[in-house]
């Protein structure tokens, strides 16, 4: 299984993607830098830093994992004396492991230990061996366990968090000299994000090809989380999910704590698209 960063870009791949040639596609092309997908981090941290990233579309505003546990741990509260496993402390597992807590009623420290394991498929064989009771997993790796009898505990992308795992992000300045090539790619992006999602066959033939995996069953499973079900239909980039990264930041940087969170959005290509008509006409 490719690292949950390999999915998210494969899924992207299948909302930039359709037979022939494609508007979304030319204008990736020649616009060649106009922007990539990163995550909210990425422009917060720049931008508290004096750069001018901004993300022009909020393509996945959830974190996709998932806290599996061994076949035996039915409950959370059976990881009272467990072990628990994220990659790294400080990371965007160890992140989500933090939020998903507030709301169980055993927490780390008092009730289970966190171990680190040091990435996601070493989580993964942490829990298989037994090293771990617990573990924070991507998409992929927790619907492979799941196969064996592991047990879903919590998933984190259902349980409220805004979070700006991916997103399309530019430069203020690539804007001021080519605002209409930000245009035509975001027309051409939300034109892909309907083929994806309205054409499963094609978009999981996409994810087999970028992911270099042949197995259906968990094509189909990660089209129907991360394609149906993590990306919007309207990619609006939105203040709370960078509300959520400024926060964290803030905990070690003090000039988050008086940054504005739509400082680092830029919504208005999108509100375009809405205003003249563009996702009706997709969505009727």
């Amino acid at each position: 299984m490719k690292p949950a960063s390999s999915v998210r870009t494969a899924s992207m791949w299948s909302c930039c993607s359709s037979p022939g040639d494609r508007p979304q596609l030319r204008w990736f092309s020649q616009a060649r830098l106009l922007s990539g997908i990163f995550t909210g981090s990425a422009v917060v941290s720049s931008g508290l830093a004096g750069g001018d990233l901004v993300a022009v579309a909020g393509v996945m505003n959830v974190i996709p994992f998932f806290v599996m546990g061994r076949p035996e741990i039915r409950r959370v509260e059976d990881l009272k004396g467990k072990k628990v496993g994220i990659t790294r402390f400080g990371s965007a597992s160890d992140f989500a492991l933090r939020y998903t807590e507030e709301k169980w009623p055993v927490k780390r420290g008092r009730d289970f230990a966190v171990i680190q394991n040091g990435s996601m498929p070493a989580n993964l064989l942490a829990l298989k061996s037994g090293a771990a009771d617990g573990a924070m997993l991507s998409t992929g790796f927790a619907a492979l366990i799941r196969r064996e009898g592991f047990r879903e505990l919590a998933d984190v992308a259902s349980l409220g968090l805004n979070f700006p795992t991916s997103a399309i992000i530019t430069t203020r300045s690539f804007i001021r000299r080519n605002e209409n090539a930000v245009r035509k790619f975001l027309r051409g992006f939300v034109e892909g994000i309907h083929y994806a999602k309205t054409h499963r066959e094609f978009s999981v033939a996409i994810l087999g090809k970028y992911l270099k995996n042949e197995d259906q069953q968990l094509l189909n499973v990660l089209y129907d989380l991360y394609v149906l079900r993590y990306v919007p239909k309207i990619p609006y980039p939105t203040a709370e999910p960078f509300k959520t990264v400024l926060a964290q930041i803030a905990e070690t940087d003090a000039k988050a704590a008086s940054a504005k969170p739509e400082s680092f959005i830029e919504p208005r290509f999108i509100q375009d698209l809405e205003r003249e008509g563009l996702m009706q006409r997709l969505w009727q």
